[in-house]
């Protein structure tokens, strides 16, 4: 069996996932609710993450995370801290159950500053994926049985939740395989172009 050749030093490929961490309490609220369901239907859970809302996935080469990471400090930086609202469950049949994600509009705008940094993901294959209407994932991939059993337990029942959003975690992997590490805390202050470059630049 041929191995695959290591990539050349700079090319190797990393996959990254932007997300909004949940305070801790909701967090471990949530937490909980998807381990008791994933107990209750015999299910294992195919997580990796702790509860947290995605709003990117992407791949860049190695070389590129040093001007990757400033240009994502730099919309940050520019972004206003936002409220975000979860309320109730829904589902894609027959397959995935989440939190439902009222909240619109700031995700939009982030969404239109982060397709800025697109040329900083053109991985050959691997589109980056922008998402402007996160959900909390609580199952995924399930099998039909297992996701009767569990949207019978959630159709009826009432989540809420609220937080505010006032920063952004960035996680990296190796492309596809290995755990997610926490790579930067992107902190949203609402700074003016003016500022934000005397920061970046120390002027």
């Amino acid at each position: 069996m041929d191995t695959p050749a290591p990539a050349l030093p700079g090319y190797r490929v990393h996959e990254y996932r932007l997300v909004l961490a949940l305070p801790d309490p909701l967090r471990e609220r949530i937490a909980h609710l998807r381990e008791r369901l994933h107990e209750r239907h015999r299910v294992k859970p195919p997580f990796d993450l702790q509860p947290s809302l995605t709003v990117l996935q992407c791949h860049a080469f190695e070389k590129s995370e040093p001007r990757f990471l400033e240009r994502l400090q730099e919309v940050a930086r520019g972004l206003s801290p936002f409220k975000v609202e979860l309320e109730n469950f829904a589902a894609y049949p027959s397959h995935t159950i989440y939190i439902h994600v009222p909240t619109r509009r700031p995700f939009q705008e982030l969404s239109r500053e982060l397709k800025k940094l697109q040329w900083l993901m053109n991985i050959p294959g691997q589109e980056p994926h922008f998402i402007t209407e996160p959900e909390l994932i609580l199952a995924q991939r399930l099998k039909p049985m297992p996701f009767i059993g569990m949207w019978m337990e959630c159709e009826h029942s009432e989540f809420s939740g609220r937080f505010m959003a006032d920063h952004l975690v960035l996680l990296r992997r190796h492309a596809g395989i290995g755990h997610w590490e926490v790579l930067r805390r992107l902190d949203l202050l609402e700074l003016p172009s003016a500022v934000k470059q005397g920061c970046l630049f120390g002027g």
